[in-house]
C-alpha cells in the first residue's frame, strides 16, 4: 500500500470514527436503541466493506474498540442503566477528547509534521491520565452510595472502551 492511499485509508477510518463517537453519545443521552441499532450497523458495513483495515493492523485494532464501545452503549441503553449527571459528563467530555486526538492523529499522519505528532501523543497521555482519574472518582462515589453498583459495570466498560480506542489511536501515531 503506498503512502497517499494509507493515508486516505486512516483519513477515512478516523472520519467514520467520529460520527460514530457522535451517535454513540447521542444516544446514549437519548436511549435511542433505533438510532444506536442503525449506527452499530452502518459502522460494521464499513469495516466489513473496507478491506484495507484487515492489512492495517493499528487501524483494524481502533475499529474493534469502536465496536467495544458501541456495545457498551447499547448494554446501557437497552438495559436501561441510569447514569448520573456527573458520569454522562465525564464520558462525554472523553469521548470528545478521543474524537479530538483522531483528527489530530489524522493530520499528524497526514502532514508528517513531527512537532505536531508529538503534540498529539502528549494529548493522547493527558486523556488517558484523565480517564484514571475519573475511573477513580467513579470509585469514590460508588463507595459512598451516589453511583449504584448497577450502572458501575456499564461506566466502566465504556470508559475502557475509550482508553483503548486512546491508547490505539497513540499507537498509531507513533507507528507512521
Amino acid at each position: 500500500m503506498d503512502e497517499k492511499t494509507y493515508a486516505g485509508t486512516i483519513g477515512e477510518v478516523l472520519e467514520w470514527l467520529g460520527r460514530v463517537m457522535d451517535d454513540a453519545l447521542n444516544s446514549l443521552f437519548s436511549r435511542d436503541k433505533r438510532r444506536l441499532k442503525e449506527t452499530e450497523r452502518a459502522f460494521a458495513a464499513h469495516l466489513e466493506s473496507n478491506l484495507s483495515l484487515a492489512l492495517l493492523p493499528a487501524l483494524r485494532r481502533v475499529g474493534m474498540d469502536a465496536e467495544d464501545l458501541l456495545g457498551g452503549i447499547r448494554t446501557t441503553v437497552e438495559a436501561e442503566i441510569p447514569f448520573t449527571d456527573k458520569a454522562l459528563s465525564e464520558i462525554s467530555e472523553i469521548m470528545a477528547l478521543v474524537k479530538d486526538l483522531a483528527r489530530n492523529a489524522n493530520d499528524a499522519l497526514i502532514t508528517r509534521h513531527a512537532r505536531f505528532r508529538e503534540y498529539a501523543l502528549s494529548s493522547a497521555r493527558d486523556l488517558l491520565k484523565r480517564a484514571d482519574k475519573y475511573g477513580l472518582e467513579h470509585q469514590r462515589r460508588l463507595i459512598v452510595g451516589i453511583c449504584s453498583p448497577n450502572s458501575s459495570f456499564p461506566y466502566l466498560d465504556v470508559m475502557d472502551s475509550l482508553r483503548r480506542l486512546a491508547a490505539d489511536l497513540a499507537a498509531l501515531l507513533k507507528s507512521a
